[in-house]
């Protein structure tokens, strides 16, 4: 016997006060709107940069984590630029491609509050046929899967807020003091290096000395800037050449001790605007990662493309990779994803600084055969 419609508001309720744990949330809601509205799959999408990401879907007999839709790309696509909602019935005068076989489609955007966030899709109506009160109700549906996505985002700035006690006003003063100390032994690291031109013994020890120290200081900045809950960008003009020429240099002080390949290739002439340093850390992270990744006889591949007015750096591995269930947490604070070292820190740090830049960061990984993250900059900064 089919629920009330009120029935079902309750339920819906009942769900979104019981948790606040979104992707469970998200799909309780989502089974519960296929049941009503008898649809045989529903889903979810977010939009991540210029692209639509599945967030939860229930009827989907496919791996559907990789899946993007390009902005203004078919139905949803289109309906994520508009925020105007589109139905297809049996017998509609369409001219959609919708990927696989179906005779009915309905998407409806996402709003947080005006925010356009993304949207939501039903396909396969029981008859083919979504009636005006379907997409009412379809509508509600939005709002409520908005809602909960909201109330998640507060849930988890709080759990941040919390993190950030606990961390404290001593462990910042501490921070601040060690990275006083590192930034003086630093100093003289340098000095040894000059005058060490002429000694190629003695200047490769001091090379390894001050990579090792670029890692802790790195480590130290990490702690440092999420205890203080933001980024401050310190923007100049960057030279990719040398930009590169400087992490790939480090890079291979810090692969002498394994027998793993690395591969860096970018564009050459390529001026563009960023905090140098930070963006130093960020890929020193991920190729610090790479290298616990890939272990020995790996490699590591350091890539950039100019793309209209991005960046593309493209950090990849091909080492153990990442489990699916692990994926949408690696960027989670003290998340560290069964490492034996670590704080957890690195990622989360490492995002903030690419939202820091306007910039996006995305992940790919199939277990047992690479890694691969995308950061995508504006050139401007």
């Amino acid at each position: 016997m089919k629920k009330d419609l009120l029935d079902i508001l309750v339920e819906i309720s009942e769900k979104m006060a019981s948790t606040l744990k979104e992707d469970e949330l998200l799909n309780d809601i989502l089974e519960i709107a296929q049941e009503y509205l008898s649809v045989k799959r529903i889903s979810i999408m977010i939009i991540e940069g210029d692209h639509l990401v599945i967030k939860a879907a229930v009827g989907l007999h496919v791996d559907y984590k990789s899946l993007k839709v390009p902005l203004g790309n078919g139905i949803s696509g289109k309906v994520a630029i508009t925020g105007e909602p589109i139905v297809i019935n049996k017998g509609s005068n369409t001219n959609w491609e919708l990927g696989y076989d179906t005779k009915s489609y309905m998407s409806v955007p996402l709003r947080i509050k005006d925010k356009l966030i993304g949207v939501l899709n039903l396909t396969d109506k029981e008859n083919d046929y979504f009636s005006d009160d379907d997409i009412k109700i379809a509508k509600y549906i939005a709002s409520q899967c908005a809602i909960s996505i909201e109330k998640a985002q507060i849930y988890e700035s709080i759990r941040r807020s919390e993190n950030l006690q606990l961390i404290g006003k001593f462990t910042s003063t501490i921070i601040h003091d060690i990275k006083n100390l590192l930034n003086i032994v630093q100093n003289y690291v340098e000095l040894l290096e000059i005058a060490s031109e002429d000694e190629s013994d003695f200047k490769e020890y001091v090379d390894s000395i001050y990579t090792e120290l670029k890692l802790i200081h790195g480590l130290v900045m990490d702690i440092l800037d999420f205890s203080k809950n933001q980024i401050t960008l310190k923007t100049t003009r960057i030279e990719l050449d040398d930009f590169m020429e400087y992490i790939t240099k480090h890079t291979n002080i810090m692969l002498k001790p394994y027998n793993i390949d690395f591969y860096v290739d970018y564009p050459k002439g390529i001026i563009f605007y960023g905090d140098k340093d930070k963006l130093f850390r960020v890929l020193f992270n991920l190729i610090n990662n790479a290298v616990d990744a890939v272990g020995e006889n790996g490699q590591i591949k350091l890539k950039v493309l100019l793309e209209n007015n991005s960046l593309i750096f493209i950090v990849e591995d091909n080492g153990k990779g990442i489990p699916t269930e692990m994926v949408d947490r690696i960027f989670d604070p003290f998340y560290t994803a069964g490492k034996e070292k670590g704080t957890g820190l690195g990622l989360a740090v490492v995002k903030d600084i690419v939202n820091a830049h306007n910039g996006t960061i995305a992940v790919e990984s199939k277990v047992g055969e690479y890694t691969k993250f995308l950061i995508r900059l504006p050139i401007s900064g």
